[in-house]
């Protein structure tokens, strides 16, 4: 009995094996195949190109398919891939520039299928999706290629897509914005969006155009519903017979406005979201990407460069970053108050990100916690911190933060005007505040110029200009940046390098063979063990007269810094009031007769400055003696000192391509700033102006015990930067001839530096200019010769009060000197607690 049940189950079980087998292969397995065929149809066909694929046409066919194996543009399906297809109108000659860029940019972000059309027998080895149309050539203006496309398009995907679009190879289209535009539309109606047109000036009555008609533009492209497209189809051979003007996109509009019932909006918005640059000075592309007419774009016309096509094409990316990066803060924001309603413990990153904007900083406990705004207009910024000018110019970072601000500002006033009926247009910053919160991010008020549109239908408009502030901030957003430990030995830094370029490493070596060092060698060595042979050796000049005490510190430096360690360098001072050049200098002023004229007080002075001359050359004839290589020369100057004269005369001691350092006496510098003197100076094309640390008097820093130590010691307290110094300064001999050199016509003190420095900045050279924590100038009494020119004496007054100490400071020592003064101020003064 139990064999039996065994075989009653063992059969049941094979009969309904053979059975699911035979329903598989009546049932799914066809249904299988099917569904292969259909994927097999849906990639051969993508665009035609398919290499030998057949078009079933009961006439000749209209195109043929280019023998290049390109594919349909790839993307992920979702449910706005059948959405909109994009022809895009091109030409042999444009395949590989402008047709592959805009196939590589906004093309792959189309919510539906787009291809390129070119004339018969066009081919490209790129994967572009391409239709060559037969009987077609490339011909200018495009009217046959135009309609052929639009048959094209018809016969192929008319019931596959709601609405499509004529383009040309360089337009940009911001593809989510234009799927935002047709959402709100009705395919299944007669329309047709695009720029609307009717002609420019000269050619009124040419166009044979009736009052009221247009056309849409072809250049910033044109908009078809599905039924337009339906209605024009069977009459396009009769549109293309029928022309009466060489302009393609007007014989469009006739066409449509004929079979179809409709012709371009009249909208004023179309405006702006089709746009057309007409400024022909660009060279056709879109020069100004922050353009305020740029913010409501849908298309953007011409870009007729690949490269321009990519750079706007990289803005836009910039763009979308911009606007996720702002989303992830408001999810943040989100997610800390769902925290706080739920009650439970927040993420410390929602902590750190999720707070809400505000302009409110917590109560400060002292007045340094408060951080300084910075007003700015059109061209400067006033800054009360000690390490910037008090004034200067913007800076193009602020610029562009500024210009980003803005389109974001007026992207979000404009969000819903269609509701509104209103559309705000930016027109200009009056002025505003900024400031760098490090707990909370970048603040600005803002007084705004705008532009209040309100929309009346049929292109009529109201405008008023209207002026608001702006309370805004930029919050920090999630760090895209983390520090490693610091890299040591460049020979590790080449073999990781190697390791992860892969393919890329056999470039770097082949490079490495064509320049002059190498990262590393086999032998461990790197770019640190170059010898000083190898180096450009920096010629300094040093004017003197007097300040013997100041050129013992100098030489001493020098020696330290550039002697004990062998650097390659030159000195060259240049020095007044030597014995043997009294004569000359008197002979200049009048003989011997005029010296007879001299007081007792001015004889006395060149006495003592002859002494100080004499001890100087004694002073480096000691050195010489010490560093018998050094290469240390001295040349007298006659006359009354003149720093300009002095520099001119010793730089044509050298040769053009000599890199030369313009150097003052009270300078100390260490090895890293001739480093960067040689670095920053590119001969014919840049020259350095180091922005060095001057120091207050030590004497009142340091409540009368200066220290004797470190030098470089960089503090509000103990000096400032010498924005408006540009006495230091590297060049090549040659670039400094190319711009005019010095004006040797000034005497004594002051403007021989500004001169210099205006003059490379007119020349064409690049100046670059920066701080320069390797150098410091040493403070020292100055005297202000009352002999000099009204301008330059109080200058020199000017310079001679800014070296006592720092503001506070001296108000401090004022404050202490009279106290009584001080408590007065007090009891006239709010008490706030804190």
């Amino acid at each position: 009995m139990m064999v039996s049940n065994s075989l009653k189950e063992f059969f049941g079980l094979l009969l309904g094996v053979v059975v699911g087998f035979a329903l598989a292969s009546r049932f799914i397995l066809p249904r299988a195949k099917e569904m292969h065929m259909a994927v097999m149809e849906l990639k051969w066909s993508g665009g035609g190109c398919y290499r030998g694929a057949r078009l079933n046409l009961s006439d000749a066919p209209l195109w043929q398919t280019p023998d290049n194996g390109s594919l349909t543009t790839s993307k992920p399906l979702s449910r706005t891939s059948n959405f909109l297809f994009v022809g895009v109108m091109t030409a042999q000659m444009y395949l590989n520039s402008r047709a592959i860029a805009a196939h590589r940019t906004w093309a792959q972000t189309v919510p539906g299928r787009v291809e390129f059309f070119s004339s018969q027998g066009s081919n490209t080895s790129l994967p572009l999706p391409l239709v060559a149309l037969h009987k077609v050539d490339d011909s200018y203006p495009p009217q046959k290629k135009s309609f052929m496309m639009l048959k094209y398009i018809h016969d192929h995907y008319l019931e596959q897509y709601e609405w499509f679009m004529r383009a040309d190879d360089d337009v940009y289209i911001r593809t989510e914005r234009l799927e935002n535009l047709l959402r709100g539309l009705n395919s299944s109606e007669p329309i047709l969006l695009g720029q609307p047109g009717t002609g420019t000036l000269d050619e009124v009555g040419t166009l044979a155009l009736e009052p009221g008609e247009n056309f849409c533009m072809g250049g910033p492209g044109v908009v078809l519903s599905r039924e337009v497209l339906r209605r024009i189809a069977p009459h396009i051979g009769q549109c293309l017979r029928e022309m009466h003007t060489h302009h393609e996109d007007v014989e469009l509009g006739r066409c449509v406005r004929k079979f179809a019932g409709v012709q371009c909006v009249w909208s004023y918005e179309m405006q702006k979201l089709f746009y057309q640059n007409y400024e022909p000075e660009k060279k056709g592309f879109i020069q100004d990407l922050r353009n305020k007419k740029l913010y409501s774009t849908i298309t953007l016309h011409p870009n007729k460069s690949p490269l321009h096509q990519y750079r706007l094409h990289n803005h836009m990316l910039i763009q979308k970053i911009t606007k996720l990066r702002s989303h992830t803060v408001q999810l943040h924001r989100e997610m800390l108050q769902l925290s706080h309603l739920v009650n439970t413990e927040p993420s410390k990153e929602d902590l750190q990100l999720g707070k809400s904007p505000s302009l409110s900083t917590p109560r400060p406990l002292q007045q340094r916690d408060v951080p300084d705004w910075e007003f700015f207009n059109k061209t400067h910024i006033y800054s009360t911190d000690d390490t910037v000018p008090p004034c200067h110019g913007l800076s193009s970072s602020l610029k562009i933060a500024i210009d980003i601000i803005i389109e974001q500002v007026m992207e979000t006033l404009n969000a819903h005007s269609k509701v509104r009926g209103r559309v705000v247009e930016f027109k200009q910053v009056e002025y505003g505040y900024h400031r760098v919160n490090a707990l909370q991010g970048a603040e600005y008020v803002l007084d705004l110029l705008m532009l209040y549109q309100k929309l009346k239908g049929q292109g009529k408009e109201v405008a008023v200009l209207v002026r608001r502030h702006a309370y805004l901030l930029q919050p920090f957003s999630r760090m895209l940046f983390w520090e490693e430990e610091e890299l040591g030995d460049p020979v590790e830094l080449e073999n990781r390098i190697n390791s992860d370029s892969g393919p890329i490493s056999f470039v770097f070596k082949s490079l490495q063979k064509l320049i002059p060092f190498q990262l590393g060698s086999a032998t461990g060595s790197s770019s640190s063990d170059l010898g000083p042979s190898e180096e450009t050796v920096v010629n300094i000049l040093v004017s003197l007269w007097g300040r013997y005490e100041a050129f013992v510190r100098f030489m001493d430096n020098y020696e330290r810094v550039c002697l004990a360690t062998k650097q390659r360098v030159k000195l060259l001072v240049l020095v007044f009031g030597l014995k043997n050049e009294r004569g000359g200098a008197e002979s200049s002023g009048g003989g011997a007769e005029d010296e007879r004229d001299r007081s007792q007080n001015e004889r006395g002075r060149e006495e003592r400055g002859r002494d100080v001359a004499e001890r100087q050359i004694m002073l480096i004839s000691e050195y010489r003696r010490k560093h018998p290589w050094a290469d240390i020369q001295v040349q007298s100057v006659a006359g009354p000192f003149s720093r300009a004269l002095a520099l001119q005369l010793g730089s044509a001691y050298f040769s053009n391509n000599s890199l030369l350092l313009y150097c003052d006496v009270d300078l100390i510098f260490n090895a890293d700033f001739l480093k960067r003197c040689r670095d920053n100076t590119i001969l014919g094309q840049q020259t350095y102006f180091p922005v060095v640390f001057s120091q207050y008097d030590p004497k009142l820093v340091y409540a009368g015990r200066p220290p004797n130590g470190n030098q470089y010691v960089f503090t509000s307290k103990t000096g400032l930067w010498r924005y408006y110094g540009f006495g230091m300064a590297c060049a090549y001999k040659g670039d400094m001839e190319r711009a005019g050199g010095f004006d040797v016509s000034l005497k004594g003190w002051g403007l021989e530096d500004v001169d210099f420095y205006n003059k490379f900045v007119q020349s064409g050279i690049r100046v670059f200019r920066s701080i320069d924590p390797g150098a410091v100038h040493v403070h020292h009494p100055m005297e202000c010769d009352p002999q000099l020119d009204t301008e330059r004496y109080n200058m020199c007054l000017g310079s001679r009060g800014s070296s006592f100490a720092s503001t506070e400071q001296l108000a401090q020592l004022w404050l202490d000197k009279n106290p009584q003064q001080d408590a007065h101020t007090a009891n006239n003064t709010p008490t706030y607690t804190t």
